[in-house]
């Protein structure tokens, strides 16, 4: 059976998805291929030291296009959607409920205009009720 065994995403400002998603996911950027045939700028992206997929500047600085969407899971969605907001990313999608009472989503744009989507199965936290006083 096929798997899927990598994943690239390409943007014009590879220095701002790093430093957006790095503060979001603490992932970090490794650079690669720069002294190889390839002569590409592109950087692994590693979690804990383990690979987990590709970052590579745009041909020509265009902007990115249509493709796969990688979901992220988290544990207090709202908390993450004002934090992609302050780091100056756009919540493109809020809470989605998707049936059921462990399935919810979010969409959002990094600043380089690269769509993630949020994953939780966490219910969303209430406030308070107020009592009149």
């Amino acid at each position: 059976m096929s798997q899927i065994v990598w994943w690239e995403i390409e943007t014009p400002a590879p220095d701002v998805f790093q430093r957006f998603h790095g503060a979001m996911w603490g992932w970090v950027f490794e650079p690669a291929f720069a002294d190889s045939e390839l002569d590409a700028d592109y950087w692994i992206i590693k979690v804990d030291g383990k690979s987990i997929g590709g970052l590579q500047r745009s041909v020509g600085n265009a902007h990115p296009h249509a493709g796969t969407r990688l979901y992220v899971e988290v544990a207090d969605l709202e908390e993450v959607l004002r934090e992609v907001q302050a780091r100056g990313g756009q919540v493109e999608r809020s809470r989605t409920a998707l049936g059921g009472d462990d399935r919810w989503f979010a969409t959002a744009f990094d600043p380089t205009g690269v769509s993630f989507g949020l994953w939780t199965s966490h219910p969303p936290t209430e406030s308070p009720a107020s009592d009149g006083r």
